[in-house]
């Protein structure tokens, strides 16, 4: 057997070069048969190459080749080319007839891919093996076993990457140009039928879980799931011979979204001769939900149900969070209870803690209550509460598409109605009363705090603004704490400035200073709170004056000022709600802090000792605040991702689209104009060769002119620009878009 006629050219794999060179000098079969070691190979070379004169020893020449064959078998084992791996760090050259017939399978390859290409995707007789590996590819599982070069080679010859130019083909079928492959690999297997949207979702989730991005599991354990199938239903007589509160004859309603099935809270506002209260009755999960128990440890390592356009991800099993916890209408349900005493001007003059048993009347509907009479009490108490309110009132459009089946998807945007703030009011109020009562107790709890502003981002947008000639003026954010006074806030501010050195304790006041609770002495100042917040107020009210374009601009600054809310075992306040003490209590079926909140009250009912302490607390409030976050990103991306469905077979794809973002290399751009889709735009997509810059303010895009002295503006922030969809990211939700 000799060696194929054609010579080695400088650009040939090392592993060729070696082996034309290895067996240009085999003289009968047993040589091609033989599994050679690196140094049987190099005596070979030796022995039987005549070796021109060189400087080299004989020595050093032999452990340079050594080297080279040593490489040759490590490199052969993960990837075998000219040379098969035998085992045993050993290897075997390839015949002549073998290397002919893998590279001919690289041109039928090649040939194959090509002709394929201009196929319809319908014609799934000739795309069916195609689509099977597009299917492994984007899920990182093995090829199937049909798919390969060659039986001993697999998948990659020399410079052929078969797995590369399957996604390849994949791109250029689809006419996407992400960086990436899989948004292509995503949009071939929608658009050939083999995913729908539901399974394109269940993918992306099981993608993520399988990649540690989704601490979230699709299905409960099958062992938790049946305990709690066994779970009897309520009996009332047993629970209030244990001592529970007998609210039953309470007209309870739940109001809730037309769709839900979790109902963890209701209201009633009872009105008797001594005036009114405001009942508010929050599901019994604690009842149920042992701490450290099996469940407990489950539910705690979710820490948050995830809503999902398909699917909700449960932080309970459904036996509990949509049956027996859930505060289903005409059935006896335990409930934790909130009353709170009104006088005639809707103050709560005072509040108690219930464990009760509780009989809801009604579950409604929000769109239910809005002309119905029978709530008119129920409206104006919530708008009572809400004019004495100074709070912060930034919001956006809420996309919310739904499935319906395998493809069908009907889109809704959300925006807040009187009843949806009706019910928000009340939540806010008793979560605020349980933190007052928690903290005066002196209970750990998973506070839900909201920073103030950032000093610097606050002077970014106040440079901003004043660029664009906007008479809109932002105070800077006072650090001052509640249990500061004038002068202690001005030497923490020298402090942190000039730093430990230089002592500052004579500025410290001698004045005495008001008694503040322990749990309230990390609470921004109420006076800095109010005057941040009085600021953020009349900066929307004097927007609302301004043109759209500029009063799009000062909304979307007000938006990304706010820092994210967290959960600490440290309280500072929730400055957005205005609020000292804000613990979440309305919500245990569906996030784990509220449950912690719920068995701190039932220790303080119970006169016994606090189930959680400040260590466990403080690694509690930042695990349910990472999974918070993980949560949210889940259900922003897969939100996208069906949006971006919708729009693939939406009739336009043209958009007048608002300018809400310019950050090098990127303009960000809201289609509908309302918050709720967003996409983005390449710089390049305006011109690849003309030199396109955002000014230093983030205001315009700017185009220099050849002189480089002089310069025109493209676009500025806040006006509209006619754009069209340029490529949909199916797989983790990503729009971009072109000039029409």
């Amino acid at each position: 057997m000799g060696r194929p006629s054609r010579t080695a050219s400088k650009q040939s794999p090392d592993s060729e070069r070696l082996w034309r060179r290895f067996t240009s000098l085999f003289k009968s079969d047993d040589h091609w048969k033989k599994c050679w070691t690196a140094d049987e190979m190099v005596d070979f070379l030796i022995e039987n190459e005549t070796r021109p004169p060189s400087r080299e020893d004989a020595k050093a020449y032999r452990k340079r080749t050594l080297g080279a064959f040593q490489e040759l078998v490590r490199s052969s084992r993960q990837r075998g080319q000219h040379f098969k791996w035998e085992g045993n760090n050993t290897i075997s050259a390839r015949t002549q007839e073998s290397i002919l017939q893998i590279e001919q399978s690289v041109a039928d390859w090649t040939a194959q891919l090509s002709r394929l290409e201009k196929e319809p995707l319908s014609n799934l007789d000739l795309w069916s093996d195609i689509i099977d590996a597009w299917e492994s590819l984007i899920l990182n599982t093995p090829l199937p076993e049909h798919i390969y070069i060659h039986p001993e080679i697999a998948l990659t010859w020399k410079k052929f990457d078969l797995k590369l130019e399957l996604k390849r083909l994949a791109a250029r079928k689809s006419g996407l140009r992400f960086p990436e492959f899989e948004p292509a690999l995503a949009m071939m297997l929608v658009q050939s039928g083999r995913w729908s949207i539901l399974e394109l979702l269940k993918h992306r989730l099981e993608w993520r879980r399988k990649n540690n991005d989704n601490p979230f599991p699709s299905s409960y354990e099958s062992s938790l799931e049946q305990w709690a199938e066994q779970l009897p239903d309520v009996d009332a007589t047993s629970a209030l011979e244990d001592g529970r509160s007998d609210l039953r004859h309470l007209h309870f309603v739940t109001i809730d979204p037309p769709d839900a099935k979790d109902f963890d809270d209701a209201v009633c506002l009872e009105e008797h001769e001594h005036g009114r209260t405001l009942w508010v009755a929050i599901a019994d999960v604690a009842h149920y939900v042992i701490k450290d128990s099996s469940l407990d440890a489950t539910a705690q390592a979710r820490a948050t149900s995830v809503y999902l356009p398909h699917a909700v991800l449960p932080m309970l099993p459904f036996r509990l969070a949509d049956d027996l916890c859930s505060l289903r209408a005409n059935v006896p349900r335990l409930a934790m209870v909130i009353q709170m005493v009104l006088d005639d001007e809707n103050n709560v003059v005072s509040s108690n803690a219930h464990e009760a048993v509780i009989l809801v009347k009604e579950n409604l509907a929000y769109e239910d209550t809005l002309d119905d009479a029978r709530w008119n009490e129920l409206f104006t108490l919530a708008e009572s509460w809400q004019q004495d309110e100074l709070r912060l009132n930034i919001q956006q459009g809420e996309q919310r598409p739904r499935l319906h089946g395998e493809d069908e998807v009907s889109i809704e945007v959300k925006w807040p109605n009187k009843a949806t703030k009706m019910i928000e009011t009340f939540m806010v109020k008793t979560n605020n009363i349980v933190g007052e009562i928690l903290g005066k107790a002196g209970a750990e709890v998973p506070w839900r705090c909201h920073p103030m502003p950032d000093s610097i981002d606050v002077r970014d947008l106040n440079k901003q603004l004043e660029a664009l000639d906007i008479q809109i003026q932002l105070p800077e954010p006072r650090s001052k704490s509640k249990g500061q006074d004038d002068t202690d806030e001005l030497a923490g501010l020298l402090g942190a400035w000039a730093g430990q050195n230089i002592d500052l304790s004579g500025l410290s006041s001698n004045n005495e200073k008001a008694e503040v609770a322990d749990y309230l002495a990390h609470v921004s100042a109420q006076d800095a709170r109010d005057e941040m917040l009085d600021g953020l107020r009349q900066a929307q009210e004097q927007a609302s004056a301004l043109r759209s374009s500029l009063r799009r601009v000062v909304d979307q600054g007000l938006f990304q000022l706010m820092n994210r809310a967290r959960y600490d075992a440290t309280n500072i306040g929730h400055f957005g709600l205005n609020l000292d003490a804000y613990a979440h209590f309305t919500s245990p079926i569906r996030r784990y802090p509220d449950l912690i909140v719920h068995r701190q009250l039932k220790a303080m009912l119970h006169n016994k000792d606090w189930v959680y302490d400040e260590e466990e607390m403080t690694s509690l409030s930042e695990h349910c605040s990472q999974q918070g976050r993980m949560a949210q990103l889940l259900e922003w991306e897969l939100v996208a991702m069906t949006l971006n469905y919708h729009l693939m077979s939406s009739e336009s794809q043209n958009w007048n689209a608002r300018v809400i973002g310019l950050r090098t290399p990127w303009i960000f751009l809201d289609l509908n104009d309302d918050g709720s889709m967003h996409g983005r735009m390449h710089l390049k997509q305006l011109s690849s060769k003309k030199n396109l810059y955002v000014d230093d303010y983030g205001l315009s895009l700017l185009e220099e002119a050849r002189d480089g002295q002089n310069e025109s503006v493209l676009l500025e922030l806040g006006q509209l620009f006619p754009c069209r969809i340029r490529g949909l990211d199916l797989w983790s939700g990503r729009l971009d878009l072109a000039p029409l």
